[in-house]
């Protein structure tokens, strides 16, 4: 097959009108895998730049999405008045392996990384603000101690010298400067707002592009159970939604003082998720007693509530499923009652239409 140079996409919409986009390709290092050729899509105006290194992979660019929940959990600390707004994430393989949230960015990275010894090496890191003298110590130290590694590292802007120091111990580091993201939009601006994938047959499927943060919509966080979340928990409770929404269907996360403890998705069933994500907290030596628990959508069975009881969990995040004559979502009554029974507070994430009608927030993510 030629290697293709450019990839137009036209769009005609239902008044008829039209837009086309006109993306020239640049070649990748590889596809999905080393034997695959892989092609990225540069538009007129690019928002990233790499910096230092070697060209980025296919799953390289893929895991730059990292940056986007670095992001939206640093504006959500924002919005809900917290100052711990220095955020920062390691993506692997299309998922969150660990993120935190605090003042500095060399403390959100060891808090994050306490969580986890083994998926941060290899990873990709996205930091919400610009690489600090102090983060780069601390990476370089940890590379020749203990030849930690990361594949690409991701940041608005750098301190001076930073790029240089860490470049020379981590050789094939790929350093992408991001300030040019600087809306939310241009995060997550997708192809006329859409994402697209090829199915069987060669019929591409698209879906509507995955913004739906805290901060650019109307929605709800309904308190469903007798208890209340102390202030705390309702920011775990706001920051483990984020993380449900940016782990692999079906999701489970699990936070605990602006840190993710724990996640597991891509499982058939969220119960497994659940049940792998303690595994791993428990192979570091991680306790979920007291944190915040979200999946990507309803849970069934009061079983379930049992396991996330015996598991530690305080609070649980799930957009409820049974639509009563009242015209509220409410969870199933085995549900409720257990949550009320073990003290635990349930929540309820819903958005706002544009006649105000509620509906169920849930946030697969199969793309």
């Amino acid at each position: 097959m030629p290697t293709p140079k450019e990839m137009k996409v036209t769009m005609v919409f239902d008044d008829g009108s039209r837009q086309e986009v006109t993306y020239a390709l640049e070649a990748l290092r590889n596809g999905d895998n080393p034997h695959q050729a892989g092609y990225v899509g540069e538009p007129g105006d690019s928002y990233t730049e790499v910096i230092e290194g070697r060209g980025m992979g296919f799953t390289n660019h893929i895991d730059l999405l990292g940056y986007s929940v670095a992001v939206e959990l640093s504006k959500t600390m924002a919005l809900l008045g917290d100052q711990r707004t220095e955020t920062v994430v390691i993506n692997k393989h299309t998922n969150p392996a660990v993120f935190a949230a605090r003042a500095d960015q060399l403390e959100a990275l060891l808090a994050a990384m306490a969580t986890d010894k083994k998926s941060p090496s290899g990873g990709i890191l996205c930091c919400s603000g610009r690489l600090t003298k102090a983060t780069t110590d601390f990476l370089v130290n940890k590379n020749r101690e203990e030849r930690f590694v990361l594949d690409v590292l991701a940041a608005p802007g750098f301190e001076p010298g930073c790029t240089d120091e860490i470049s020379k111990v981590m050789k094939n580091l790929r350093i992408v400067d991001v300030s040019a993201l600087d809306t939310w939009e241009k995060i997550n601006a997708g192809v006329f707002g859409l994402n697209m994938k090829w199915t069987i047959g060669g019929k591409p499927i698209v879906t509507a592009v995955g913004g739906t943060s805290f901060f650019n919509t109307k929605y709800g966080m309904e308190v469903v159970s007798r208890r209340q979340p102390t202030a705390q928990e309702s920011a775990d409770a706001h920051i483990a939604w984020i993380g449900a929404k940016a782990v692999q269907s079906n999701s489970f996360t699990f936070v605990k003082d602006a840190v993710l403890l724990a996640q597991c998705g891509g499982q058939t069933n969220r119960e497994d998720s659940a049940k792998f994500a303690n595994e791993r907290a428990e192979e570091f030596g991680v306790s979920l007693q007291g944190s915040a628990a979200a999946t990507d959508s309803f849970i069934w069975g009061r079983d379930n509530i049992d396991m996330l009881h015996r598991m530690g969990v305080a609070v649980l995040v799930q957009p409820t499923r049974k639509l009563l004559t009242t015209g509220s979502l409410t969870p199933d009554e085995p549900i409720q009652q257990a949550i009320d029974e073990y003290g635990m507070v349930m929540i309820r994430p819903y958005l706002v239409g544009e006649n105000g009608e509620e509906k169920p927030w849930r946030v697969f993510r199969h793309l």
